[in-house]
Parts: C-alpha cells; sequence; structure tokens
C-alpha cells in the first residue's frame, strides 16, 4: 500500500483470512492463517481487579508479580493497559519502551506499543507497530483491536467491523475487545449483549458504568424510534443556503461572541451557535420554556471547564424549521441553566450530518447539500436530523438484521471530494494533524464553538514559551477553566492553512483526549476559523479548509 503521508493513509499489512479453531492448530498454506480461540481461563488478582474497575490496585498488583518474574511480556503487557486505563500514559510509555529495549520482536509488547502509540496520537507509528507485530503473530486478538480503533477514526467502517470481529473470535473474554466490538452489532442484538455486559464484571468506573446505561437506554430508544421515523424531514428540500448571523454575548450588542443559526423550535425562534466541537442540539432552559418544552428524561451535560458535568434533560419538539428545512418529531437536550455560555444555545454542526456542509464565514453562510452517493449504496441520501447528541449507530447496527445492503461503508473519496483532507473523527469531534512552528505535529480538534485556538502546556512548552496567567478566562458548559496561561509566538498549519498566533491561549486538555481515547494538543477555534471557507463530510471524515483574501469580508 503506497502511504504518501504517515497521517493520510493508513498502512496496515493487508490481513489474511483467519480460520479459527477451538483447539491447537497450525497455520494454512493456502486457505489463510489457522488460529485457536484463546480459552477462558480463572482470572488472576491482578485480572480481577482490573475487571472490578479498580486500575489502581490492579496496577499494583501487576508489578507484585513481575518483580517475581521480570520481563515477562504478558504480564508487561497487562500492566501498560493498566497504566493506560489510569490514564498515565507517560508511564505506559517508558515502561514499555524499557521492555521492547531487550525484546524488540515480541508480538505482545509490540501490540502493547501500538496501544500506547495510539493513546499518544502518534497513529501513523502505531498502525507501523501493528504491521511489526503482525508479521510476528499474526493470531495476536489485540492486535485486530488496535487495528480496529485505527480503522474507526479513519472512518474505514467496514474494515473496523471485520478487524474487531476477529479479534472478538479470537479471545471473546477479553474485556477490551468485548466492549469494541458491541459497537459493531445489529442493534437488538447489541442491546441484549450489551446487558450481559453490564450484569458480568467489565472493568467499567462508575462513570463509565453510568455512560453505558445511559446508552442502554438510548439504544432501546432507537430500536424502538428508528432514526428514519423520527426527526425526519417535513419540507422538500434537499439543501439549504442560510444566512450566519452574529451571535452577541455581553448584552451590549457590540462583543460578537460566534456566529449561528436562525432555528425555530415549535415556532419559538432563537440564534444557535454553529459549534463542531459539540454535538447534537442544546438549549438553554430560557429557550425551552418559550418553546413549550417539557422534561422527558434528566441527564447530565458535561463540556470545558473545571465545575463538573452539569443537569438538564431531554424533550420533544414536534418542528425544527433551519431555513427552508423542516424536521419533525426530533429530541433536544435542555440545560438547567438559563442559557449556554451567555448565548440561547448551540447546534453541532453533526446535527447535520447526513449533509455535506459548509461554513463559509467570510460571506457569512451556512450551506447544506447532498454527499455525493457512494457505488455500494443501495438508497437516497437520509434526510433526518441528529439533533440528541452522541454518535448514531451505523446504519447496520441500527437494523433489526445482520446482513443489510446499507451496513458499514468504509471512507469514500468521490472525484469531486479529491482536494478534501482525511481528518480524525472520534464520536462527533473532528480532529486534525496540526504543525507546530514547523517542527512539532499534533492533534488538534476543530471547534467553531471556541473563542480562541488553544494549546495545552505541556506541548507549547516544547516548541516556545509559556507564562502564568492569562486576561483573558475561559468558559465551557461545565464553567470556568481554573488554570489557564499564554504562550509565546506559534505557527499552526494544517491542511495547507497557516497562521501565526501570538499570545495563544493555553489550559489542560487531558478531558479532551479522555474523551476521544487519543492525545488531543489543541483547538483550532474561531481566530483562525472565521478567516475559512470550511466544509465537513461526516459520513466520510474528510474537511476542505479555504483561504481567499478577496472572497467575502473578513473585517471580524
Amino acid at each position: 500500500m503506497l502511504c504518501p503521508s504517515r497521517w493520510s493513509a493508513l498502512c496496515l499489512a493487508a490481513t489474511a483470512a483467519v480460520l479459527i479453531s477451538a483447539g491447537n492448530a497450525n497455520a494454512a498454506a493456502d486457505d489463510g492463517l489457522k488460529c485457536h480461540v484463546i480459552a477462558p481461563h480463572e482470572p488472576s488478582a491482578a485480572e480481577k481487579a482490573y475487571l472490578s474497575g479498580n486500575a489502581s490496585q490492579a496496577e499494583t498488583l501487576y508489578r507484585e508479580a513481575l518483580a517475581k518474574s521480570p520481563h515477562d511480556a504478558a504480564l508487561t503487557a497487562a500492566l501498560v493497559r493498566t497504566l493506560l486505563r489510569e490514564q498515565k500514559v507517560a508511564d505506559a510509555d517508558s515502561t514499555i519502551t524499557a521492555e521492547l529495549a531487550s525484546a524488540p520482536n515480541s508480538a505482545p509488547l509490540l501490540t502493547a506499543s501500538a496501544e500506547v502509540e495510539y493513546r499518544e496520537g502518534k497513529l501513523g507509528e502505531a498502525a507501523t507497530t501493528a504491521d511489526q507485530a503482525y508479521h510476528i503473530d499474526p493470531c495476536n486478538p489485540r492486535l485486530y483491536l488496535v487495528r480496529a480503533r485505527i480503522y474507526r477514526l479513519n472512518s474505514m467502517y467496514a474494515s473496523e467491523r471485520r478487524a474487531i470481529g476477529t479479534a472478538h473470535a479470537l479471545d471473546p473474554s477479553d474485556i477490551d475487545i468485548r466492549m469494541t466490538w458491541l459497537g459493531t452489532l445489529p442493534i437488538t442484538q447489541r442491546i441484549d449483549q450489551q446487558k450481559q455486559f453490564l450484569a458480568s464484571a467489565n472493568g467499567l468506573d462508575p462513570e463509565e458504568r453510568k455512560r453505558f446505561e445511559k446508552g442502554l437506554s438510548t439504544l432501546e430508544d432507537w430500536a424502538a424510534n428508528p432514526p428514519d421515523k423520527t426527526c425526519h424531514v417535513a419540507s422538500n428540500t434537499t439543501a439549504a443556503e442560510l444566512p450566519l448571523v452574529p451571535l452577541t454575548t455581553d448584552g451590549s450588542g457590540r462583543h460578537i461572541g460566534g456566529w449561528g443559526l436562525h432555528v425555530a423550535l415549535n415556532g419559538s425562534e432563537a440564534g444557535l451557535e454553529v459549534d463542531t466541537g459539540a454535538s447534537g442540539l442544546l438549549i438553554g432552559r430560557s429557550f425551552a420554556q418559550r418553546a413549550g418544552l417539557k422534561p422527558a428524561t434528566r441527564i447530565q451535560l458535561g463540556g470545558i471547564g473545571d465545575q463538573g458535568a452539569q443537569g438538564g434533560f431531554v424533550a420533544h419538539v414536534d418542528s425544527i424549521r433551519v431555513g427552508s428545512l423542516e424536521f419533525r418529531d426530533c429530541m433536544v437536550r435542555v440545560s438547567d441553566r438559563q442559557d449556554i455560555v451567555n448565548i440561547d444555545g448551540i447546534i453541532g454542526a453533526d446535527v447535520f450530518s447526513n449533509f455535506l456542509v459548509t461554513l463559509d464565514y467570510p460571506m457569512r453562510k451556512f450551506l447544506l447539500s447532498q454527499l455525493p452517493p457512494r457505488p455500494s449504496d443501495a438508497s437516497g441520501p437520509a434526510e433526518t436530523l441528529n439533533t440528541e447528541g452522541g454518535e448514531q449507530p451505523a446504519t447496520a447496527a441500527i437494523s433489526t438484521s445482520a446482513t443489510t445492503s446499507n451496513g458499514p461503508q468504509d471512507r469514500y473519496i468521490s472525484q469531486s471530494m479529491k482536494d478534501y483532507a482525511p481528518v480524525f473523527r472520534s464520536g462527533h469531534l473532528l480532529i486534525i494533524p496540526t504543525v507546530l512552528n514547523g517542527t512539532t505535529q499534533r492533534l488538534f480538534m476543530v471547534d467553531s464553538g471556541a473563542f480562541s485556538s488553544t494549546i495545552s502546556p505541556e506541548v507549547a512548552r516544547a516548541v516556545t514559551k509559556v507564562h502564568g496567567g492569562s486576561p483573558v478566562g475561559v468558559v465551557g458548559i461545565s464553567g470556568e477553566v481554573k488554570k489557564v496561561s499564554t504562550s509565546d509566538k506559534i505557527i499552526l498549519t494544517f491542511a495547507g492553512i497557516q497562521q501565526r498566533n501570538n499570545d495563544l491561549i493555553s489550559f489542560d486538555t487531558s478531558g479532551l483526549s479522555r474523551s476521544a481515547g487519543v492525545e488531543v494538543s489543541g483547538i483550532l477555534g474561531h481566530t483562525v476559523l472565521r478567516e475559512l471557507t470550511i466544509s465537513i463530510d461526516y459520513r466520510d471524515g474528510l474537511m476542505k479548509f479555504d483561504y481567499d483574501p478577496h472572497h467575502g469580508n473578513h473585517n471580524f
């Protein structure tokens, strides 16, 4: 496979056909590999601690076991996974690096190293290391888990499903493999399996368990009300051109805090900020009351900020109108607070993920158009909105059948999108490789709802000077960020765009990284995005950034 860039393509070795056998087996000659299933076993004390969600105790027990059996590859790999579970990424890196120095051809160690590189956001390196492990031991189940994760970030959903299916067939007892495998199942099977998963020892901490339980409830809602029957289009329009309107946040009408759309809920209109860093439609309690919305289910809301999750609820909306587009029978999220950071609400760009989305800031326009059909598409584009937020299951997962012509698809780049840049998708997050001062490459999130680009202090210190304190405060859904600093000159380069930033805001991005599952070192915010015309294909994980100083109005 030709890879022009370690970021723009995956260099994973072709996966041979894998024949699964419950007994011992040797590699077959021509019909692919023959691997044996890892048999269930009595968990060790460390494994029991991991499965109970007590990663700290598991770490202690694995270290004790390694003191008795130094350089044991299986124990070391398990310790590394435990450290990653604890978000001790640097410790995981140093541990696996030291062990690989003495055993560079160990497949378990190489696979664990790929898992660390993935978490660090070094996705090209993770793919290369996974290839090394594959050539040594192509029957290692966790190798296919790493591959599945990389495929998913790259919007390669069919490849992800095959990889995680192989991993689960080889080791159905591995809890991390099982969690990923669950997300690829048809929805009725997934509901049943997720119930079994929650009833078993699963390694979830209390916060993760709440998310899994909420996810189960959402799945049951989707099964009862499939997306093609809810939040469906009620107008004949399949494209739209709408004005981007300035949204003020200080009450004077002079300070523009962002740009948004006029959105009407049940006939009541408000300006909602278009936010590529958010998911679904989230409004404040004041707007919800004007629209006559009633609570259906209590929820917790979280985002940037150090004050933790905030209370809210889900509500049903009879009608949502955005310009000439009207959708009916939708669900939206409502905060207990009167507003959302001084505006009526936000509308995640992923709400329109079934369309090609264009944010033309210089022309103050928001455009929706149809995505180019894929050769494998059996029907026309879905005309629905994802207003409730969160990642919608793949079409195959929604279906009650395991086989469907509209099953998971790999990224498709049509001729009309040859100049689009591949980006990584983690849920609703859009993540793009960004070069800092021409030397260091890191992953940044594209967030049109952020008033400024930002960077983590650790990464900023690697390329420039960082100064304590900032004249500007940072506030998000979860309140104010307590520790904010500023950095000296940093030139950001991404997808052919370059911008010099002086006094770039800096704060801890570890929460973003944990949510994304990979290291996110900063945010590309409104200070750079407002100069651009941005097109987003959520389906295929593609974006296009255009800068033309003669196009539109750049006076913000």
